[in-house]
Order: C-alpha cells, then sequence, then structure tokens
C-alpha cells in the first residue's frame, strides 16, 4: 500500500532525528504505513581492514530501515519502540557505490517484526529480520 504523498512528507518530517545516521550518512527515501526505504552512501570511513563495507554499516541500514517501517504503524500511538533481536545473513561484499535498505513490517501487535533486503546497486547483498516492541513510557 502506497502513501499519498503528504503522508509520505508528514511521516518523514515528525521521524526524529538520529545523529548516528548523520555520521554514517544514512538518509530516508521513503516512508509508509510499514515501509521504509533507507540508503547509504559507501566510503573508505565505512570499510573494514580489507576494503568491503563494514557489516556494522549494512547492520545498522537494515536496523534502521526497520524501524522507520514501523514509525509508520506507531506513529498516530504515541508510543517509542526499540529493537528487542535482530538476525542479519550476509550474502555479497560491499566494495563501493550506494546501499538501499527495504523493510516491510511482517505483522502488527505490540511485537513487531520486519524483513528488510539491502541492495548494493540492485544486487541483494543481506537479508534480516528485525523485531521491535512498542512500549508505553506511562505503563513500562
Amino acid at each position: 500500500m502506497e502513501a499519498p504523498m503528504s503522508e509520505e512528507k508528514d511521516l518523514k518530517e515528525e521521524f526524529p532525528s538520529v545523529p548516528f545516521w548523520k555520521f554514517l550518512g544514512i538518509e530516508i527515501v521513503e516512508m509508509s504505513h510499514g515501509y521504509g526505504k533507507l540508503i547509504v552512501r559507501t566510503g573508505e570511513h565505512l570499510t573494514n581492514p580489507y576494503g568491503y563495507t563494514h557489516g556494522g554499516v549494512l547492520s545498522t541500514l537494515a536496523d534502521s530501515a526497520a524501524a522507520v517501517a514501523i514509525a509508520g504503524v506507531v506513529r498516530d500511538r504515541g508510543k517509542k519502540f526499540m529493537t528487542v533481536d535482530m538476525n542479519i545473513s550476509y550474502i555479497s561484499p560491499v566494495t563501493g557505490g550506494v546501499i538501499e535498505a527495504h523493510a516491510r513490517t511482517l505483522r502488527e501487535g505490540r511485537i513487531v517484526p520486519a524483513e528488510v533486503d539491502i541492495f548494493n546497486e540492485n544486487k541483494l547483498v543481506a537479508k534480516a529480520i528485525a523485531t521491535y516492541i512498542i512500549v508505553d513510557d506511562k505503563k513500562d
């Protein structure tokens, strides 16, 4: 389900600033109810000792894309959410270019899993499942 352009813009504007994302260069490209697409441009500052993009960048991108997808689901509830579990499988190394993460929620509720596909130059390079819990500051 695609969000109307104004709704997508509102969702992006409502999403809180994440200083760590600024450090890595992560950007929200699309955001709607249960969907998030983020990108990061690779660079030498994001590599491991072998010249490949560090796996932590991909896992951060996966976790962040899942958060964006989930934010579109919980935005009207006035609640917070955080990762309780994440599993990532690395399929192929990333040597340069733009990395995209596409996340979709799998169901709604207090516990929300999301699946994330990560692409580098249109090639699938990793898959992740992230599970979030939605918390209410007044109760939890």
